[in-house]
């Protein structure tokens, strides 16, 4: 993990440290200077982030009082902590009194990486994946941490956009806007499509290793671990996206020819696009219901309407409701009760959010209403269920 860790702090380029919990030792990955980390000097910072992680769940993403973020990710055998990393440019004074917060006493006060809000989120994301083998969506992640969909506005891409243009003197990486791209290519099943967009100077990347095969087994790997998240979120069972991954690093690891392994990344990037691709064509006739499922799923927290569904997947109203309670044994509007509960039962159990912000988040007509629906479901009240779980998944071990 050790390894992988480095790979991931040289392509997000944000540092990691590691502990098994508070009170014990601080470790760093070494890619980055530790006198630097506002982790080494401030104590109180590492303390408030592992508390939060003990008590959620999913990566705590906090932001200070300088508008820095900070990351902590729950892992099987501890705590990852990530940062700083901010989405604005800080001037000099607030950057000094950045550095001076924090107790960090250096020559030069270099400004914190600067990035988007679902960037950081997608970090957070994979090391949570990584070390707990469960993908979760970047907008749960967000929502759990009280940032709202209105922070994610399409300004964040055109400054982005924008800065890409101007910042002719800087180092030349993989940029957000690129990564996005072929991740979508990826997703939607677009191979090659994906390979081209992936056709990029090697340089691009950054060096992830000093020795060039090893560089390029570095790059391997971290395309082998996005594609995997990627193509499941494609639609690919996460049995045969991690299949293909375990057969992809046994033959990086094995590997000694420079040409070939100069050429993995592509290759891993079409494969994988490749796969979905083919899922997507086995999704016939009673593949109505799972993108009836698929499409529920990514608009739950909306207002959902029989006649959009139907639309979206190109068959008649009356067809698709057949199909799915044949399918399901239930309405389609009972399922998105109970998807939606489903939901209801994991933000009580690892946020903090309020039963209101709850229930509109999820789309209830009010308050009562979710009460009423969760209490269907589940059998006890949204309060009772909070009060009877939350407290066994927080419990201190």
């Amino acid at each position: 993990m050790s390894g992988l860790m480095k790979n991931m702090e040289l392509l997000f380029e944000m540092p990691v440290f590691f502990t098994e919990g508070r009170g014990k030792t601080l470790k760093s990955f070494g890619t980055f200077p530790e006198q630097e980390s506002p982790f080494t000097h401030a104590a109180f910072l590492v303390d408030l982030l592992l508390k939060r992680a003990e008590q959620q769940k999913l990566p705590v993403m906090y932001k200070d009082e300088y508008e820095v973020f900070f990351l902590c990710v729950k892992g099987k055998e501890g705590f990852y902590l990530t940062g700083p990393v901010c989405t604005e440019k800080m001037d000099f004074a607030r950057l000094h009194s950045f550095y001076k917060s924090y107790g960090i006493a250096v020559k030069e006060e270099k400004h914190p990486v600067k990035t988007v809000l679902s960037r950081i989120a997608t970090f957070a994301a994979v090391i949570y994946e990584l070390e707990n083998g469960i993908t979760e969506d970047i907008e749960t992640i967000l929502n759990v941490n009280g940032i709202t969909k209105e922070e994610l506005t399409g300004r964040e891409i055109d400054k982005v956009t924008l800065e890409m243009q101007t910042a002719d003197d800087e180092i030349c990486h993989h940029t957000y806007l690129e990564e996005c791209y072929i991740m979508e290519c990826i997703r939607e099943g677009k191979p090659e499509e994906a390979r081209n967009r992936a056709d990029a100077p090697a340089g691009d990347t950054g060096i992830l290793s000093p020795k060039k095969a090893n560089h390029y087994k570095n790059l391997a790997i971290a395309a082998v671990a996005i594609s995997t998240r990627e193509a499941i979120k494609g639609g690919v069972s996460p049995a045969k996206a991690y299949y293909l991954s375990d057969v992809f690093i046994n033959r990086i690891d094995l590997c000694t020819n420079l040409e070939e392994l100069e050429g993995y990344s592509k290759k891993i990037i079409y494969e994988f696009a490749k796969l979905v691709a083919e899922t997507k064509k086995e999704k016939v006739a009673s593949g109505y219901t799972e993108q009836c499922k698929e499409y529920i799923a990514k608009h739950y927290h909306n207002k959902i309407y029989l006649e959009n569904i139907a639309e979206a997947i190109g068959i008649s109203q009356g067809h698709l409701s057949r199909t799915f309670r044949k399918e399901m044994g239930m309405s389609i509007q009972d399922y998105i009760q109970k998807f939606r509960i489903e939901r209801a039962a994991n933000l009580l159990k690892y946020s903090e959010a309020g039963l209101t912000e709850i229930s509109d988040y999820l789309c209830f007509h009010s308050q009562s209403h979710f009460g009423c629906v969760f209490k269907q479901y589940m059998h006890m009240t949204p309060k009772q269920y909070r009060d009877a779980y939350k407290e066994k998944e927080f419990r201190s071990k």
